[in-house]
């Protein structure tokens, strides 16, 4: 091998080794680039995080709501009728007011006070600036004349009722209304409007497992008309003799409505709202109010037309 052969391999051999090197340095830049890849997403996540942090931090605070408390309420339905319109009042606040507009004058008044165990408020109220009632014991339901009080279909009405003070006992058997005597701290009164519904949209509470029976007649009954045991909504219809003077008396135990005519006038139009026995009747006087000129022992045509009843109803007139 001359001079210039060794030359030759030498080169060859340092070329080789610039080689190696080069990839030993080249992967080393390419894990230290990946090194410093990771950091810098480490550290961007980290101040993500932090931003979320400090947010987090500025803002109010949502507080879970305390649970409801249920609204005072008189019952929706109670009557047959629906309730329109409601206003609560606690003592010391001595009055409520009402504004409603009816459709029709088949109205309800309500009130109820609750001022503890064997205790009561006495009451004032006025309709549309007229007085309805005064110095009345709280509680329950009553109607009037609403028309003279200035109630009219579709136009608003205004009921204000004002607590007088508390009940007292009074005299037995002394005239007016019970004393009124100072108001206890603490109590809660309501004032209610309730409006008529058709018997078939009202709903009628549970019925007992045992129906309530009725009473003797209050007579020996000329005319008798009951309910048919396998269909108490089943119409009847009966002639007899009039009897003459009488009163006419029905009653039902269950929750429906009853229409009687006689001759095919209306006499009576009674809706029971409970389960239980109710009644209602006809004076010896009225008939010749509902336009009926009626003799003893004429031929007359009785229907009764019962509604939505699933019990006993009977119908007697009763001599005089």
């Amino acid at each position: 091998m001359n001079l210039t052969d060794l030359s030759e391999v030498l080169r060859d051999r340092a070329e080789l080794a610039d080689s190696s090197h080069e990839a030993r340095m080249a992967g080393v830049r390419a894990r230290v680039t990946a090194a410093k890849h990771r950091r810098a997403a480490a550290g961007a996540a980290f101040v993500v995080l932090a931003l979320v942090g400090i947010v987090y931090a500025l803002l109010p605070r949502l507080e879970q709501p305390e649970p409801a408390v249920p609204p005072r309420s008189l019952p929706e339905y109670q009557q047959g009728t629906r309730l329109l319109t409601q206003a609560w009042g606690d003592l010391p606040s001595t009055s409520v007011t009402v504004r409603f507009v009816p459709k029709s004058l088949d109205l309800v008044l309500f009130t109820k006070c609750d001022i503890g165990p064997n205790e009561q408020l006495l009451m004032s109220t006025t309709v549309n600036g007229h007085p309805f009632v005064q110095r009345n014991s709280c509680g329950g339901g009553s109607s009037a004349n609403w028309s003279a009080l200035g109630v009219v279909p579709g136009q608003p009405s205004v009921i204000t009722l004002t607590i007088d003070g508390k009940q007292g006992s009074g005299t037995p058997g002394a005239p007016g209304p019970p004393p009124a005597l100072p108001l206890p701290e603490s109590g809660s009164f309501a004032l209610g409007v309730g409006e008529a519904v058709p018997v078939n949209e009202y709903p009628f509470p549970p019925r007992p497992q045992t129906l309530e029976t009725f009473q003797p007649s209050l007579g020996e009954p000329a005319i008798e008309v009951r309910s048919d045991a396998a269909d108490p909504a089943r119409q009847k219809e009966i002639t007899a003799a009039w009897p003459g003077d009488n009163m006419l008396h029905a009653e039902m135990n269950t929750p429906g409505r009853m229409r009687i005519l006689v001759n095919d006038v209306e006499v009576i139009n009674y809706s029971h709202w409970t389960y239980g026995v109710g009644s209602t009747q006809t004076l010896p006087g009225d008939w010749t109010r509902h336009g009926l000129q009626l003799t003893e022992g004429q031929q007359v045509k009785i229907t009764v037309i019962p509604e939505r009843t699933t019990g006993d109803w009977r119908v007697t007139f009763i001599p005089r």
